[in-house]
């Protein structure tokens, strides 16, 4: 097995490197005291190839074949060295566009690529609680209840939504929003949408019954692989930023990085995020193959990774000392960035637990 990285990944790579290290990071504190992006973010990240690049060619996009989850998962460890929140709306329009792409009618295709090429942002929500009430008018859907909150869905102009064995696109005109400004990811463009009996059209759901349940299966398994990528590069940069200040912070005459058990702590942090950049890009490449465990392998890499770098951010916090609380430095937003990684679609733990004792109950 060849691990190296072909001319065409070394070189996208290190272009979203530096894009993450002189942007992303330029940007992130002003952004997250601001709670919005930068308004450059848009127009430099669609150069580099975002917003795009899960939409057919054909349709005004840049896709042209099949999709690279592996690709995806390179890339997005480099945004989350750069930041979370960013990096969040850079990604936000891959789910909607796939699935749209996989399993959408002419019309909801028509709809949602239109809306991505004119510049617009899709969403994906998950109800991972049952919350929503959904009936069956003939083809179409009436849909009660809450939906999020969920990053870019404040200015989305729809959402893909998955509940229970139903995959289904909402077009966000008219619908009760309320935007948001969570304490992690704060740029993200965060908020909830009421929906009461709301219709959502024939051609707008993708997928029901059996085929529904697979097509969220596979929705759910890209956007963890992606999650848990950006959570191992949250986690690395967190450590880049403590290395940094170690090599200048200067205690009892000598710099704090030489102290034997802040190098364990670094190093463990490392080691820890290197297995989950491993671990993501393994179930990039499960999806890419469609091997049988790629939506185990997704879930167990999202579950690591926000184990990972929620570690990695207190470790970093611990090696700032109590400059770490001062949002002069990187060390609290990236711990505050990293709740979102646990917490974000739903708990896999428990969705394991509950269907371990499920199939104890069925034998």
């Amino acid at each position: 097995m060849d691990f190296r990285l072909d001319d065409e990944q070394e070189m996208i790579v290190q272009t979203i490197r530096r894009f993450a290290d002189r942007d992303l990071r330029g940007w992130a504190a002003d952004a997250d005291r601001a709670g919005a992006p930068p308004e450059r973010l848009h127009a430099m990240a669609a150069e580099l190839g975002f917003f795009l690049d899960a939409v057919p060619a054909g349709s005004g996009g840049a896709l042209d074949g099949a999709y690279a989850h592996t690709m995806r998962t390179l890339r997005g460890f480099e945004l989350g060295r750069g930041c979370a929140g960013m990096a969040a709306l850079l990604e936000t329009n891959v789910e909607p566009a796939l699935a749209a792409g996989a399993w959408g009618s002419d019309a909801a295709k028509q709809a949602l690529f239109g809306s991505l090429s004119a510049g617009g942002l899709a969403t994906f929500a998950h109800d991972s609680r049952g919350l929503l009430e959904i009936e069956d008018t003939g083809g179409g859907l009436r849909v009660s209840g809450k939906l999020g909150p969920t990053p870019a869905l404040a200015t989305a102009s729809h959402v893909l939504v998955a509940a229970g064995e139903v995959l289904f696109l909402v077009a966000t005109e008219g619908l009760a929003r309320q935007p948001i400004t969570p304490s992690g990811w704060r740029v993200a463009q965060w908020a909830t949408a009421t929906l009461e009996a709301h219709h959502v059209p024939a051609d707008f759901v993708l997928a029901r019954g059996e085929p529904g349940r697979t097509a969220i299966a596979a929705v759910l398994s890209w956007i963890r692989t992606s999650l848990a990528a950006r959570a191992a590069g949250v986690a690395t940069g967190a450590m880049e930023h403590a290395f940094a200040y170690a090599r200048d912070r200067v205690q009892f005459g000598q710099t704090i990085g030489t102290f034997e058990s802040l190098i364990r702590l670094r190093d463990d942090a490392l080691t820890g995020a290197a297995s989950a950049r491993l671990m993501a890009l393994y179930a990039a490449w499960a999806i890419d193959t469609a091997a049988p465990d790629a939506a185990d392998a997704a879930s167990r890499a999202r579950v690591h990774a926000g184990d990972v770098v929620a570690r990695a951010t207190v470790d970093a916090l611990q090696i700032f000392g109590g400059y770490g609380f001062v949002n002069d430095y990187p060390a609290e937003k990236l711990m505050r960035d990293a709740r979102a990684f646990e917490a974000l679609y739903g708990d896999e733990r428990l969705g394991r637990v509950l269907a371990a004792k499920a199939q104890a109950a069925a034998r």
